[in-house]
């Protein structure tokens, strides 16, 4: 009989691969605990004095806090000027990110400013009128428009989008305002800015400092539909880590969410090609929750998979809407003639998938160094016996050559790859 069962195990950071769009992505900022990009250009940002702050789940070290409660702009930050985010003529684009205006309201503040008064894009948020009258401006090629008004303490989700010459803001997925866009050209002079606006010809020229939180700013060459917008505006279950583990003929897959908000059930999903998955179980979700929940379910199937070389894991997480996202695969290779420590994938893009063989229930960790032997990831695995799979996220570190090491008291193996 299968079992499921609740586990208390603390394990690595990995999120799940949700269903939003990936085309036209070209840059993404985690802002977990820094300016680095995730997207496909690597155009890394520069922090000036901003923090690591809370993201809407409460997890530590995943959002930027900006304390800028004067005139004066004391904490921002700024990346270099690149051509694939400097959009002109008649490129469509769209901004998402989350943010949380800090209470009470002080002043006008910059969320992203890519040289908005030479008619680039900028987004921030102002005082209209009374003092609880607080709204989003999306300005591009020199003209602007408002949202209706926000609330101030709470997290709220934006998207930017500019199509066919039309300026549009989404607020937590609906449709909150429409226009037009401006006439003047854009020129890209000076780097863009995060949590400020800007303006060469002020001293300081940064203004309008932000004093709150930002999260999640992704931007795309393109205007996403209102249907993707919707998908990326509702809050995903939000997994910390996703594991396989064989124990004999078994396999235990062991998985803790972060976060979950109106999720149904976890399917179980197995393949043995990895591009064909079936469902062999079911669990059922936790419905809301801002706490880590740990969850176990054992693949006791195994024996009537015959001459099969390896089996693939993942989850599908069913909300109650019947919306579906999936976790990353995890495998596990069934053939016993090699064992230790395996990169399963070589070279590696977005995640680095690892099998290796526990001979104790121990303490382990896994230790990325780079080719100066400078530690750029650590991550703890779980403590068990056997064969175990996992997948550990790479997107943040810079290509070229890495080494990766699986320590505990009585082993330690090490292995070469290449991030692409």
């Amino acid at each position: 009989m299968k079992s499921i069962l609740l586990s208390l195990m603390a394990m690595l950071c990995l999120y799940t691969a949700k269903a939003q769009p990936t085309a036209g992505l070209v840059a993404y900022w985690p802002m977990n605990g820094n300016f680095n990009d995730a997207g496909p250009n690597a155009i890394h940002g520069t922090n000036i004095g901003a923090t690591t702050t809370t993201n809407r789940a409460g997890s530590a070290n995943s959002a930027i806090a900006f304390s800028n409660p004067g005139s004066t702009v004391v904490q921002y930050a700024s990346h270099p000027i690149r051509a694939q985010v400097n959009f002109s003529g008649t490129q469509d684009f769209t901004y998402t990110f989350s943010f949380y205006l800090n209470s009470p309201w002080v002043h006008t503040g910059g969320f992203y400013d890519n040289n908005l008064n030479y008619g680039g894009p900028g987004i921030w948020i102002w005082q209209s009128g009374s003092p609880t009258d607080y709204r989003i401006q999306f300005n591009y090629k020199n003209q602007s428009i408002g949202s209706t008004p926000q609330a101030v303490g709470t997290w709220i989700r934006v998207a930017c989008v500019r199509a066919a010459g039309a300026i549009r803001i989404y607020i937590n997925g609906a449709l909150n305002a429409s226009g037009t866009e401006g006439t003047t050209a854009p020129t890209y002079t000076y780097t863009p800015k995060f949590g400020t606006m800007f303006f060469n010809g002020m001293a300081p020229p940064q203004y309008n400092g932000f004093n709150g939180k930002l999260d999640e700013l992704r931007i795309y060459n393109r205007a996403l539909t209102a249907a993707e917008i919707l998908i990326i505006a509702t809050l995903p279950v939000k997994l910390n880590s996703f594991t396989a583990i064989k124990v004999n003929n078994d396999v235990q897959l062991q998985w803790q969410t972060a976060l979950e908000q109106n999720s149904d059930y976890f399917n179980i999903q197995r393949s043995t090609d990895g591009v064909n998955f079936s469902t062999i179980g079911s669990v059922n979700a936790a419905g809301n929750s801002s706490i880590p929940i740990n969850y176990r379910y054992t693949d006791n199937s195994l024996a009537a998979l015959q001459n099969v070389p390896h089996v693939f894991y993942r989850l599908e997480s069913v909300d109650i809407d019947a919306k579906k996202e999936y976790s990353a695969i995890v495998n596990i290779k069934l053939d016993k003639s090699k064992t230790g420590l395996m990169i399963m994938q070589n070279p590696v893009g977005r995640d680095l998938r690892i099998q290796y063989t526990s001979i104790a229930k121990e303490n382990t960790n896994v230790i990325i160094t780079d080719g100066w032997g400078r530690q750029v990831i650590t991550r703890e695995l779980p403590a068990a016996v056997g064969s175990i799979s996992t997948t550990i996220p790479v997107s943040n570190i810079a290509s070229g050559h890495y080494y990766l090491t699986i320590r505990s008291a009585s082993q330690q193996q090490t292995q070469a790859f290449f991030k692409e």
